[in-house]
Parts: structure tokens; C-alpha cells; sequence
């Protein structure tokens, strides 16, 4: 008898509901707003200088209390003539009278600017100070105060490098998430043939580590496409990605070695041995090693994680269920391929 889990059929049409929800969502929903460049993206102290600023999805004209703000090194500098000059443009000049951190040379400033519409939005080491400061020249610091700091609008978030490519989140994510629960599964399986001899065991734990595989290569495929956008090469040497290629080999050996041996129960015995630490091998390349070592993925080599500066509540609302749904619908796949491994082995017996 196969298990139940094989013939249950809400999960599998929940996916399908998950997953167009995740995919019309995951289009649909624009990027909230962000600061795109400034010009110039240096100045120079005791002299007047005018700058730039662009923008998308902002609202400075029609947006009330528009605030710019530069900061370095944690103080704050405010900006007091800054004016719009469309939807997504701003212009201001600084004086140079107004500089914090001023006893170095060539410092960096992030250039933030805020209103009711857009919220608190930023530029990252946007501005560099050449040479130093005059010694007649003061810091004019100030303390920011914002009477809204979130976007009020519903948006996935603007985040330099990553742009419209954040969306891939809904889809190079939880293939890994889904190849992982698929092997485990694959794990309980074979431990139950070990202890059971029982044939349908064998076949569930070997064909979700071939749907594992898909996963794997969906998630490479995704993987590569990201990294030729966000750093300019589909594989850059990055542990992570080095680890999830040794990953997918381990598991490509699984079906090499069952398929070099002929007899049927010391197969399936050696293979649910070798795919019990084929699972620890795993989790060492995937998880382990890049957490450890200089790694340009999120979360790992001492970079902050994924979810403390990219994933709002706003992209957890099409996260979430594309995690679950790709999940099922993987499983859906692991259990079509069980059911028409044992309608073949019925076959065979009858014959």
C-alpha cells in the first residue's frame, strides 16, 4: 500500500493556488520608492556645491515635509534649501559651512532623504569629501526628525544591486528550500528500509532524491541568472554556489550507484547507507563551509542576513507562501513518480 501522503490531493491543488498567487503578486506589485544617483558624487570643503538628485517611485513634488540628510560616520548633517523639481528629482546646494566627521580626508557620506509619501529612503556612500576640511569651517550637525518614516504605499523594496531582480527571491529561494525537504524526506525513507526491507521505501526514498535533483537544478539555473545581473558573472568563486554544485554531485552519485549495481535488495540497502551521509555532506557544502568563509550571499561569511534588511513585510506576504507552494508542488512530483514506480513494479510481479 502506498502511504497516504501520495494520495491526498488538497495539498497539490493548494500549490497551484499558492503558486499563481506568488507569480500574478510576485509581477504586479511594483518597487517602493528609492534614490538612484546623485551628481556630483564628489565635493569639495569652503566651496558651494550643487547637486542632483534621482530618483524613482518618489513623490517629492506632490509628497509633503521633503527632508534631505547627509550622515557620516553616525552624525547626521540637514539639509535646508533642498527643492523638487519633479516627482523624482531633487536639487540642493551645500555651503560646506555643514560637515561632520570633518578631521578626514576623503570621506563618505549616505545621502537620505525622507518625506510623508516615501518614507525614509538612502543612498549608501553616495557623496565623497575630497581633501580637508578648512580649520574656519564648522560642523553643523542636527538631529533628523521624520514625521513618517515608512513608504505608505504596498511595494516590494528598492534595494540597490538587486532592483526588479529581488523578485527571483519568489523563485531561487525555495528551490533550495524544497531540495532540502525533499532529501529529507528522501533520509526518513531510506532509514525505514534499513529497518523494514520494505521495497516501496526504497522507491520513495530514490525517486524524491530524483525530483531533489530538479530542485537543485532549477535552483542552480535561477542562482546563475541573479549572479550575472547583481555581481557580473553567472559564477562568481563563491562558496555558496560551489557548495550547492558539490551538493547536486553528491546526489547525481546516488544515481550512478544504483544504477551500477544489479542486485535489487543490496541496492537498495547500499544506497540508503550512502544517502544517509550523503544528507551531511550536503548540509556541510550548503550551509556549513559558507557560513565560515567569505561568502557574497546573504547570511553567510559574516554578511547579514537576507531577512534583516531585504525581506519587509510586504515581500514575506508573497514569500512565505512561494516557499510552501513550490514545496508541495515538488512533493506532488515526488509523489506521481512513486505511484507510477509501483503501478510498474505491479506490473512486474504480475507477469
Amino acid at each position: 500500500m502506498l502511504p497516504g501522503w501520495t494520495k491526498q490531493m488538497w495539498w497539490k491543488y493548494l500549490s497551484i493556488v499558492l503558486l499563481v498567487y506568488v507569480l500574478i503578486g510576485g509581477l504586479t506589485v511594483p518597487l517602493g520608492p528609492g534614490l538612484v544617483s546623485i551628481n556630483p558624487i564628489a565635493f569639495t570643503p569652503g566651496a558651494e556645491n550643487n547637486f542632483t538628485i534621482e530618483a524613482v517611485n518618489t513623490h517629492f513634488q506632490t509628497g509633503k515635509n521633503v527632508q534631505v540628510f547627509l550622515k557620516s560616520a553616525g552624525k547626521y548633517l540637514c539639509v535646508e534649501n533642498a527643492k523638487a523639481t519633479s516627482e523624482t528629482s531633487l536639487r540642493f546646494m551645500l555651503p560646506m559651512a555643514q560637515l561632520a566627521n570633518a578631521d578626514k580626508v576623503d570621506n563618505t557620506f549616505d545621502v537620505i532623504v525622507n518625506d510623508d509619501a516615501d518614507g525614509t529612503i538612502a543612498l549608501r556612500d553616495a557623496l565623497v569629501m575630497n581633501g580637508l576640511v578648512p580649520d574656519s569651517l564648522q560642523a553643523n550637525e542636527c538631529v533628523v526628525a521624520v514625521a513618517n518614516n515608512l513608504h505608505t504605499g504596498f511595494a516590494f523594496p528598492y534595494r540597490e544591486i538587486l532592483y526588479e531582480s529581488i523578485r527571483n527571491t519568489f523563485y531561487h529561494v525555495p528551490m533550495w528550500f524544497s531540495m532540502l525537504l525533499v532529501l529529507i524526506v528522501s533520509l526518513v525513507y531510506s532509514i525505514k528500509y534499513l529497518s523494514s526491507n520494505n521495497k516501496l521505501y526504497d522507491i520513495i526514498a530514490a525517486e524524491s532524491v530524483n525530483v531533489s535533483l530538479l530542485c537543485g537544478a532549477l535552483g542552480i539555473v535561477t542562482g546563475m541568472m541573479w549572479a550575472n545581473y547583481t555581481w557580473g558573472s553567472p559564477w562568481p568563486n563563491d562558496p555558496k554556489l560551489n557548495g550547492a554544485a558539490v551538493g547536486v554531485l553528491i546526489y547525481l552519485a546516488y544515481i550512478i550507484l544504483r544504477g551500477a549495481i544489479q542486485d535489487e535488495v543490496k541496492r537498495a540497502r547500499i544506497s540508503a547507507v550512502y544517502n544517509i551521509f550523503a544528507i551531511v555532506i550536503y548540509v556541510l557544502f550548503i550551509f556549513i563551509i559558507p557560513r565560515i568563509t567569505d561568502s557574497l550571499h546573504p547570511g553567510n561569511g559574516g554578511n547579514p542576513a537576507f531577512s534583516k534588511y531585504d525581506l519587509d513585510s510586504h515581500l514575506r506576504l508573497f514569500f512565505y507562501p512561494a516557499v510552501i507552494g513550490w514545496v508541495l508542488l515538488f512533493m506532488w512530483l515526488v509523489s506521481i513518480r512513486v505511484r507510477i514506480r509501483f503501478l510498474e513494479e505491479i506490473k512486474l510481479d504480475n507477469e
